[in-house]
């Protein structure tokens, strides 16, 4: 597509600004006699017809002073000149003033110029020869005649030779002097140089790679079996994340495949400013970008722009960006199909509407992504100081504004633009500031979707969400709000579709911080300031005040109110009120005034032992959420509930007994989770006729259920785990035609009733940890008829192989087998399990051989099966994703399994001693997935293959020369030690590229906490590495383990499977790294460091912060070595106990900072070496010593060491020997007393705060400053002040025994 048009659309999807200033796209340079009716006129219609701006001078008159201006000013507008040398050319002065003209532009302007040599030889141009000679002659005779200055002629002479040098095309190099083919071959070149030069604006691209790589795969142009597909992708995702961003990257990325470009910016934006003829003019655009039409198309009608689009760009391959669609009728005007375009041609939708994308039929959707902590760091500090990190005084302040955008692109860039070269307390008084109420800017872009939305209902179902039901069930809020009228289901659904609400893990409703403040601030608009009149009351302040003044209004929906009290007469008048969440609050006084229409109470850790007599009785009450409460009983005297649906009464440890459930006809969820003195459910409950939940798990006083019960035919779900005394399921079980879930583990049931044969929709049975030994019938001998069971559970059950049902291998439909922690020896067959994909065996100490097992398997878990001989052949097992045979010892080899490797992504035979060698060597060789996961064998050498083998947890090598060779990856190899004391917190692998200067930090080794010696073998796929020819690598560990070997093998050619099934747990971060000649390491609170890297690869190191870094427990001793290192920051370092003893060799460290560093005990006597000293921060450490020869240290400026419980005995006696020393901070120590300090000429500072067994202050030198002595309560003597004239600020608060300080008064 030409570039040149997007501009038109919108300022948003402009050109590059260098763009702008060009009025033609190409000035044509020719002699006219010689080429304008024949090749330059057929290059100039050419290039017209492909839409590009070409200035041809058509004057064949005699040429005017006038003229030539104008061909000046067309040559200085024209981003590219396209010289056309012909035999003739330099025989005219006009052509050659040109020349130079294009030249000069060349050079100042940095425009393109293309030379065409047509039917001349460069050389002749380039050294004046053949028929540029003869020009020449004519020129300098006419310098004799004064025709042409002398000077004049040497410019067209270094002219000709300029251009001649440049890259330029010939016609007889170009098909045999075919013109047509050449002219095609010029044109490429111009739209080559035209696409460089009219690129979208895109400022800032921070992140952008990973999701750009994401939507290529989408849009799939690479394959050739796509390549005449058309497909239409959809980047989806919430106001201001960053799609049209990527849709403009993507428009940048693409041209040469494509016969045409054309970018729609803003489509929502441009038909709501022009309603009646805004689709025409973007069908315009569209036709006009892809066409390049000399003329400009018009349409006149949205009918008869589709009918244009349809037939004229039905042979054009096309990428289309369709920017901030957000209504069907828009999409079907402009790409209602794809035959509309030539074959390989791509669409691209942006939108924050997903249902949008599915009405269209899209072939893929990218949801778009938030920001990582460090993309939005660097992008906040691009805005907020021009640089990709921001100033270090300003970094605390940086991380809360991250935190307040919540990796939101636009929130970072609007709050990061406004805050530049603002002072630190200014950004403060902003964040707070923001607290209160959201930025403007950021507001007017998000509640584009909300003003958006299509009805009143919609609009109430986001702003109850946002104020009341953020991180709640999704089915269980659609309820409640179905009850207020709503129509939630569809409305939710909504919300989802427009990126207003996503559904996280186990089907919470979530909710972007940014979007949540909206939907709130709209709440706080439309009371105008009036909380009293705020719709929904959730801000502490509010609903207190509101409380307190008893100023409640019918304005007033729903109430969030936490730990405190009030009488419940307050919400008297709140009529309306239908939402209403209580957390530890007490009322008091009457309720027979309380609102009436509740629609969902939820009032955890209720007060009272039962619901008050006076408490109205709620007719539209849905849901009831009572947990935690104090209930002995729920009611005295139940009312008629007609519409309660849900009632949780879950962790009412007091509660007894249940309700009569008669009066709750339209129950369908019963909760009574952790009721731990419940004995007794009510018989009603088999009455209730739309219960379809019935949750007991934890009631450990129930020992059954009524009979009653076991008639009902709507319970569909029935949990009993840990209901540790539950003794029976009745007989009738099997007439409970609906249940499909029953889960009764921890429980003392000893035998099922045959009637649960019957249950023909049971789909998950769990029976596991039954207390004692079961008898051999707790199970019906047969459990075929269970045909739709899908999840058995029968862990820890003690079954032998006489209780064992025998026709397992029936249930056709199962697809999780828990049967871990038995005592059979054999198993029957399971081949025909075509389902099943995750098998349990753990702990089957007596299991002799696993069967045949079903060719779906994905997860085959047997640890601990200690008897375990026999596996089945694994050579078809081709789904198998994970192997576990951890401790069995008797197993020697596994057949067929490597075979079946290709789509493995672990293998656990961890203590399985007896592996014959050939079959160890056969898997790790054969292994390709990369990622998380890997291969763990016992033992810890290395595989004698590997290229590069090493005796600790690093490696170093350089990338051979390719040779021909595809280098797909690294496989990767660490032997080492685990002891089950350690804690297992995580592995890491660091793969620093020396070359390049960046690293990638990989986490694929998952967690275990076996102790021994072992071998994990894994790999990283290039994709990943990026690694080329001759790049100096540094790979190193970071594991809870002594790594006694590393080994590096490169792949070449060899097919490597990524591991996209765990593709979340595996943490890929590429970021800078700096290396050799880079002078700071910066690293902030990364729970992962264990040990710091070897600093002999950093000899110009001159700052090391590892700040926060909690479980760092090793410093590499060659940090002594650094010449140049001044500052060492170990803040927070919990584990840290010392510092090598090289580093007190060091003589350039200046500032070493240890504060809470709560492990660090000891400072090395070599302490005083360190001559450059001058900062030495200990606070809140276990130093009980400081090194007496601490006083060679004659530089220092501060030392401060509170909180260290340092006594008297613990320091130097002479401490006026630190000449330099100016702030000496030893609050919360110890000591009884202090050696004299008079000598300390340039204190300033003196902080003795907390030091509670401190008696007396020694004499102090007369340039302090500042005395803080707060709160010594046993502090008696304090020196004479008589002489203290530079005494500024004195602090004494709380030192008890202090009767008076002498001289204070002089």
């Amino acid at each position: 597509m030409d570039a040149r048009k997007a501009h038109k659309a919108s300022s948003s999807s402009s050109p590059s600004s260098s763009s702008k200033r060009w009025k033609y796209d190409v000035f044509l340079s020719f002699r006219g006699e010689d080429t304008r009716k024949g090749f330059t006129g057929h290059l100039h219609a050419a290039l017209s017809d492909a839409g590009i701006s070409t200035f041809l001078d058509d004057n064949e008159l005699e040429r005017a002073e006038f003229i030539k201006t104008q061909l000046e000013q067309a040559i200085d507008k024209s981003m590219i000149s396209i010289i056309v040398f012909s035999k003739s050319y330099a025989d005219s002065s006009w052509c050659l003033d040109e020349l130079v003209k294009i030249m000069e532009c060349r050079g100042r302007l940095r425009q393109q110029v293309i030379p065409l040599f047509y039917n001349v030889d460069a050389s002749d141009v380039r050294k004046q020869t053949g028929s540029f000679a003869q020009a020449f002659e004519k020129h300098e005779a006419g310098i004799c005649e004064g025709k042409h200055e002398k000077e004049k002629v040497q410019r067209w002479r270094n002219a000709l030779t300029q251009a001649a040098d440049l890259c330029g095309e010939d016609l007889k190099n170009a098909d045999n002097g075919h013109e047509a083919k050449f002219i095609q071959k010029i044109l490429g070149e111009v739209n080559k140089q035209l696409y460089r030069k009219y690129q979208l604006d895109i400022e800032h691209l921070v992140g952008i790679t990973s999701r750009l790589n994401d939507v290529v795969r989408m849009i799939d142009i690479e394959k050739s079996g796509s390549k005449d597909v058309v497909r239409m992708i959809g980047i989806l995702g919430m106001g201001g994340i960053g799609k049209t961003t990527l849709a403009k990257t993507i428009y940048n990325k693409f041209d040469p495949i494509f016969e045409g470009r054309s970018f729609l910016a803003n489509v929502r934006e441009v038909i709501a400013h022009q309603p009646f003829n805004g689709l025409v003019g973007l069908q315009e655009q569209l036709l006009n970008d892809i066409l390049k039409s000399k003329d400009p198309i018009k349409v006149g009608s949205v009918a008869k722009g589709i009918d244009m689009i349809r037939e004229r760009l039905c042979c054009k391959r096309a990428l289309v960006i369709i920017d901030d669609a957000d209504d069907l009728q828009q999409l079907k005007a402009i790409a209602r199909a794809r035959d509309w375009f030539g074959p390989g041609s791509r669409i691209v939708i942006t939108t924050r509407n997903q249902h949008l994308l599915e009405q269209v039929g899209v072939d893929g959707i990218y949801m778009a992504q938030e920001m990582d902590e460090k993309e939005a760091l660097e992008l906040l500090s691009r805005h907020a100081f021009e640089s990709g990190y921001p100033n270090q005084e300003y970094l605390d302040l940086s991380k809360r504004v991250i935190r307040y955008c919540r990796g939101l692109p636009l929130a970072l860039e609007v709050v990061g633009s406004f805050l530049i070269k603002r002072s630190t307390a200014e950004w403060e008084n902003h964040l707070e500031k923001l607290k209160r109420s959201p930025d403007g800017d950021i507001q007017k872009i998000l509640r584009i979707s909300f003003d958006g939305l299509p009805d009143h209902t919609t609009r109430e179902i986001f702003l109850d969400i946002s104020c009341f039901f953020i991180g709640m069930d999704k089915d269980y809020v659609t309820k409640i709000l179905d009850g207020c009228g709503f129509f939630a289901t569809i409305g939710i659904s909504v919300l989802i579709d427009r990126c207003l609400v996503t559904v996280g893990k186990y089907n919470k409703l979530r909710m972007h911080d940014l979007l949540r403040d909206m939907g709130r601030e709209i709440v706080y608009e439309n009371a105008h300031g009036h909380p009293e009149k705020l719709s929904r009351l959730w801000k502490r302040e509010d609903v207190t005040n509101v409380l307190c003044d008893e100023s409640g209004t019918e304005e007033i929906e729903g109430v969030a109110l936490n730990l405190t009290g009030f009488s419940a007469q307050a919400f008297a008048n709140m009529k309306k009120l239908r939402l209403l969440c209580l957390n530890g609050v007490e009322l008091t006084g009457e309720y027979k005034d309380f609102p009436k229409n509740l629609i969902w109470l939820h009032w955890h850790y209720f007060p009272l032992e039962s619901i008050p007599d006076d408490f109205p009785m709620q007719p539209k009450l849905v849901a009831l959420d009572l947990q935690y409460s104090y209930l002995k009983i729920v009611w005295k005297d139940c009312k008629l509930h007609q519409n309660l649906k849900i009632l949780n009464l879950s962790h009412s440890i007091f509660l007894t007994k249940s309700l009569d459930f008669s009066k709750l006809p339209n129950l369908e969820e019963l909760i009574l989770e952790s009721c731990w003195s419940l004995s007794k459910v009510h018989s009603s409950i088999g009455d209730l006729g739309r219960l379809s939940l019935v949750n007991l798990e934890g009631c450990y006083m129930l020992k059954d259920l009524p009979l009653n019960f076991y008639k009902s035919k709507s319970i569909e779900t029935l949990l009993l785990n840990g209901c540790s005394r539950f003794q029976k399921l009745g007989d009738g079980l099997g007439d409970m035609v609906s249940l499909t879930t029953l889960k009764a583990d921890a429980t003392e049931i000893r035998h099922i009733p045959s009637s649960i044969l019957k249950l023909k929709k049971l789909k998950a049975l769990s029976l596991c940890y039954v207390k004692g030994s079961p008898s051999t019938n707790l199970l019906p001998p047969s459990l075929q008829s269970l045909s739709s069971l899908r999840e058995l559970a029968l862990a820890d059950l003690s079954l032998t192989d006489d209780a064992f049902p025998k026709d397992l291998g029936s249930l056709i439909s199962l697809g999780n087998l828990d049967l871990a922690g038995n005592y059979f020896c054999s198993l029957p067959s399971l081949s025909r399990l075509s389902k099943l994909h995750d098998l349990s065996l753990n702990n089957c100490i007596n299991l002799r051989a696993i069967p045949d097992l079903p060719t779906n398997l994905k997860v085959l878990k047997a640890d601990g099966c200690i008897a375990l001989e026999k596996m089945p052949d694994f050579s078809e097992m081709s789904n198998m994703r994970e192997l576990y045979l951890r401790d069995s010892g008797k197993i020697t080899e596994i057949p067929g399994l490597d075979k079946s490797l290709n789509f493995m992504t672990r293998i656990h035979m961890e203590n399985c001693t007896n592996l014959t060698a050939d079959f160890r060597k056969n898997i790790l060789q054969g292994w390709t997935s990369c990622g998380y996961g890997g291969i763990f064998l016992n033992g810890n050498d290395i595989p004698d293959w590997f290229d590069c083998v090493h005796d600790d947890d690093t490696v170093y090598f350089t990338v051979p020369q390719s040779d021909g060779r595809n280098l797909k990856g690294l496989t990767l190899s660490f032997g080492f030690s685990s002891s089950s004391k350690q804690p297992q917190l995580g592995f890491r692998i660091s793969i620093k590229n020396m070359t390049k200067g960046t690293e990638l930090e990989a986490s694929i080794i998952p967690f275990f906490r076996i102790e021994g010696y072992y071998l994990w073998q894994g790999q990283l796929s290039n994709d990943e590495l990026k690694l080329q020819d001759g790049d100096k690598v540094l790979i190193e560990e970071y594991m809870w383990v002594e790594v006694k070997k590393t080994g590096v093998s490169l792949v070449w050619d060899k097919f490597m499977n990524e591991n996209m099934i765990d593709y979340h747990l595996c943490a890929y971060e590429q970021r800078p790294y700096l290396v050799n000649d880079d002078v700071i390491i910066h690293v902030e609170y990364d729970n992962h460091i264990t040990k710091s890297s070897d600093f002999s690869k950093f000899p110009n190191l001159e700052k090391l912060i590892l700040k926060g870094c909690v479980w760092l427990v090793k410093v590499h001793s060659c940090i002594g070595d650094l010449g140049r290192l001044s500052l060492v920051d170990f803040e927070g370092c919990r584990m840290l106990k010392d510092l090598p003893l090289n580093f007190y060799k060091s003589k350039s460290i200046e500032t070493l900072i240890l504060n809470g560093c709560s492990w660090f005990g000891d400072l090395a006597d070599g302490l005083g070496d360190m001559v450059s000293l001058t900062i030495l921060k200990a606070d809140n450490t276990r130093i009980r010593q400081i090194p007496s020869s601490i006083v060679k240290l004659k530089k220092l400026r501060i030392l401060s060491l509170s909180g260290c419980w340092i006594t008297e005995d613990d320091f130097p006696k002479d401490l006026r020997s630190l000449i330099s020393l100016e702030d000496l901070l030893l609050g919360g120590n110890d000591f009884r007393s202090l050696p004299s300090l008079a000598g300390l000429s340039k204190l300033k500072v003196l902080c003795l705060t907390a030091c509670r067994k401190l008696l007396a202050i020694p004499d102090l030198p007369t340039n302090l400053y500042v005395l803080e002595a707060i709160y010594c309560p046993e502090l008696g003597t304090i020196p004479d002040f008589s002489k203290m004239w530079n005494m500024r600020e004195l602090y004494l608060s709380d030192s008890f025994k202090l009767n008076e300080v002498p001289g204070l008064d002089k």
